[in-house]
């Protein structure tokens, strides 16, 4: 029983991904250029992406300008050799020019995760 229930549970994260809410779900070369950004990259079979998808969905439900944006490396994984990504979960926080100002490889609690994104600008 608890097979079936494990392997329904892989299949359903496989065939769904993880719930990010207003998240959006883009490629390196979309993220728009104009201002401060942080960028999460994740990949679909990472536990510690999918903890960290409800407090990204959490922040944008209550800060829905807040400009935070997923990359899922499965299916981008040139923006993430571009953006040097080793290491998953990732943040990385980008200036209005699109040049990096800030990354955090490793999972954050979202208490973290809003004391970076006022730290670099992100969020008043």
């Amino acid at each position: 029983m608890f097979r079936k229930f494990l392997l329904f549970s892989i299949f359903t994260i496989l065939l769904f991904g993880y719930d990010f809410g207003a998240v959006p779900k883009v490629k390196v070369a979309d993220i728009p250029k104009g201002k401060r950004v942080m960028v999460q990259f994740g990949k679909t079979e990472c536990v510690w992406c999918e903890y960290m998808a409800k407090y990204f969905k959490e922040i944008k439900a209550k800060y829905p300008k807040v400009p935070i944006y997923y990359v899922n490396t499965d299916k981008d994984i040139m923006g993430a050799i571009n953006s040097n990504v080793e290491i998953l979960p990732a943040s990385i926080f980008l200036d209005e020019n699109g040049k990096e100002i800030g990354r955090h490889e490793g999972y954050l609690l979202p208490n973290q995760i809003m004391a970076l994104l006022k730290k670099y600008k992100i969020l008043p």
